[in-house]
C-alpha cells in the first residue's frame, strides 16, 4: 500500500494538470422534459378521465381524421401551433382537417376540462 500511494498521487497530479479531471457531466433532461413543460399546470389525471369518456371514441382510432393519441407524427404540427390554439379549436370546434365538434360533442364540458384533455393528449403524443 505504501508503494502505491506515491504513484497514485503523481498520476492524479498529472491527470488534473493535463485536463484529465473533468467537470461533472450536466444532468440529462428528464424523459419527456419538453412534454412535461408544455403541459405543466394542467390536471392530467382529469384530462385522462375526460379523454377516456369523451375523446377516445375518435382519437383512439382516428375516426373522421382525428389525430390518433400517441401518434407523434400526427400531432407534431398541431403541437407547434401552441396549447392555446389547440385548446381553443377543441372548445370551438374545428372542421378544416377533420370533424372536431365543439367540446368534443359534449356541451357539458367546461373549458378547463377540455384544456386538461387536450394537455393529456399532447403529453401522450410527444
Amino acid at each position: 500500500m505504501k508503494k502505491i500511494l506515491p504513484v497514485a498521487a503523481i498520476c492524479s497530479i498529472f491527470f488534473i494538470g493535463c485536463g484529465g479531471a473533468q467537470e461533472p457531466a450536466a444532468e440529462a433532461p428528464a424523459e419527456g422534459g419538453a412534454a412535461n413543460e408544455l403541459v405543466s399546470g394542467y390536471d392530467l389525471a382529469n384530462g385522462q378521465e375526460i379523454y377516456d369518456t369523451n375523446c377516445a371514441g375518435c382519437h383512439a382510432e382516428g375516426v373522421l381524421n382525428a389525430p390518433k393519441t400517441g401518434e407523434v407524427e400526427a400531432w407534431t404540427a398541431r403541437i407547434e401551433q401552441g396549447m392555446e390554439t389547440l385548446i381553443q379549436k377543441s372548445i370551438d370546434g374545428y372542421t378544416a382537417e377533420g370533424n372536431m365538434p365543439a367540446r368534443g360533442g359534449n356541451d357539458a364540458l367546461t373549458d378547463e376540462e377540455v384544456a386538461n384533455s387536450v394537455a393529456y393528449m399532447v403529453k401522450e403524443s410527444m
